[in-house]
């Protein structure tokens, strides 16, 4: 699992997605918040999934999970996590925000070939909200990066 995120990290700062034939699509781009507020975050995947998985990457941090959801409705805390496989979306609402939800926020697609089910792709693209403070003054605002990247497991 270190192997992995590290090379997610890599692959972030770099800014480099190589997925062939899948196109994973978040919106926003971009997001400005108050504290105490809430946001939802969207993803669409241009191929048929078997689930979605939720992370965050905190500025200069590692990758943290926060939610799987196979398809249905998930809660956990803050986090309402939706996913429709059959219409290919997923979202995140996070609400109550805090300042420490700041970072950029993966939604991570997993397929797999249908004649080898054990060679499965996972598909990131990470955005929305970030409530990182632009200065000691603006504590409760913040706004929103994206980075495109794609991991094989």
């Amino acid at each position: 699992m270190k192997r992995l995120v590290g090379t997610v990290l890599g692959l972030s700062f770099a800014g480099v997605c190589c997925v062939i034939g899948v196109d994973v699509e978040q919106s926003p781009a971009a997001l400005t918040a108050q504290e105490g507020a809430s946001s939802t975050l969207w993803c669409n995947f241009s191929t048929s999934s078997d689930s979605v998985q939720w992370y965050l990457q905190k500025p200069g941090g590692r990758l943290i999970h926060l939610i799987y959801i196979p398809s249905g409705t998930r809660k956990e805390g803050r986090l309402n996590a939706t996913t429709v496989l059959k219409e290919r979306r997923s979202s995140l609402h996070v609400s109550s925000l805090r300042t420490t939800d700041s970072g950029t926020y993966f939604c991570a697609v997993q397929h797999c070939a249908p004649q080898a089910p054990a060679a499965c792709t996972q598909t990131l693209r990470g955005a929305q909200p970030l409530l990182q403070p632009q200065s000691h003054r603006e504590a409760t605002t913040g706004h929103l990066q994206c980075f495109l990247l794609a991991l094989q497991i």
